[in-house]
C-alpha cells in the first residue's frame, strides 16, 4: 500500500513543479497584498447577501444588498492578476482531469475485459 501514496506523492511534487503552480502561487501573495481592501469589501458583501437571502422576501434593500456583492466582485475580478490566478486555475485544472481520465481509462482497462464466469445455469 506505501506503493500508491509514493506515487501519489510523486505525482503532487509533479504537480507543484509546474510552472503555472508556480505562478499560481505568487498570484496568490501578490492579490492577498494588492487587493486586500477589495477582498475584504467582497467577502463581506459576500457574508451580508448569504445572511440575507434567508430573509429576502422581508427585506427591503435586498436588491441593494446583491448589487452591492455584484460590484464588488466585478471590481475585484477585473484585475489583471485576478484574472490571470483564475486562468491558470483552470489550466491546472484540465491538466488534472486528462490524468484522471488517462487514469479511469487505464483502470477500466482491465475491469472490461470479459470474465469467464465460474457458475452457470448448466452447471446449477
Amino acid at each position: 500500500m506505501d506503493d500508491i501514496y509514493d506515487l501519489i506523492d510523486d505525482y503532487f511534487n509533479k504537480l507543484i513543479a509546474l510552472p503555472q503552480f508556480k505562478r499560481l502561487q505568487e498570484l496568490k501573495e501578490i492579490i492577498k497584498k494588492k487587493y486586500s481592501l477589495l477582498i475584504v469589501g467582497f467577502k463581506t458583501n459576500e457574508a451580508n447577501y448569504e445572511e440575507a437571502k434567508r430573509y429576502k422576501n422581508y427585506m427591503a434593500d435586498f436588491d441593494a444588498l446583491r448589487n452591492k456583492l455584484v460590484e464588488s466582485k466585478r471590481k475585484l475580478y477585473e484585475k489583471e492578476e485576478v484574472k490571470e490566478y483564475f486562468s491558470l486555475e483552470h489550466e491546472i485544472q484540465e491538466i488534472i482531469n486528462k490524468d484522471m481520465d488517462l487514469l479511469k481509462e487505464t483502470i477500466s482497462k482491465d475491469y472490461l475485459k470479459p470474465r469467464k464466469c465460474m457458475l452457470s445455469r448448466k452447471n446449477a
